[in-house]
């Protein structure tokens, strides 16, 4: 009955089909959503990245390390000296275009797996979720 164990028991078979559709490039799904979202997005702040993932920032930068010390993320001065932004390099924007036809194929399985009925009410429990949770 607990509620904390099914998500995460979910969330990790999810996971697993991701990371086998993601293994030919290297990326866990933590990065290649991270990646994803700092080339969208960039250049960003840890913090607002932090918004945007509703993640902690250690655990954010411990998934950003990676992707720093590969080249395929880095930090770009701001207008304040005291915050630095991050931006996808090029090689980090070649690999995000390489796997993400990779994620659009585990996205598929993941949805075919679930159908679309159950795929929709899944999401919508989970953003009403997120949105009860928030205010916690």
């Amino acid at each position: 009955e607990c509620t904390c164990f099914r998500i995460r028991s979910a969330a990790r078979r999810v996971t697993a089909i991701y990371s086998q559709h993601l293994a030919p490039t290297g990326l866990k799904i933590s990065q290649f959503s991270l990646l994803g979202f700092i080339a969208a997005e960039g250049p960003v702040s840890i913090g607002r990245l932090s918004e945007l993932l509703a993640t902690d920032r250690t655990t954010l930068t411990r998934n950003l390390k990676p992707l720093l010390d590969d080249g395929l993320v880095e930090r770009a001065a701001s207008g304040d000296k005291r915050r630095h932004e991050l931006v996808a390099t090029t090689a980090g924007r070649a690999l995000f275009k390489r796997a993400l036809p990779l994620w659009t194929n585990a996205e598929q399985e993941v949805r075919a797996a679930m159908g679309s009925k159950l795929t929709a009410d899944l999401h919508g429990a989970l953003d009403r979720s997120m949105e009860k949770l928030g205010s916690l």
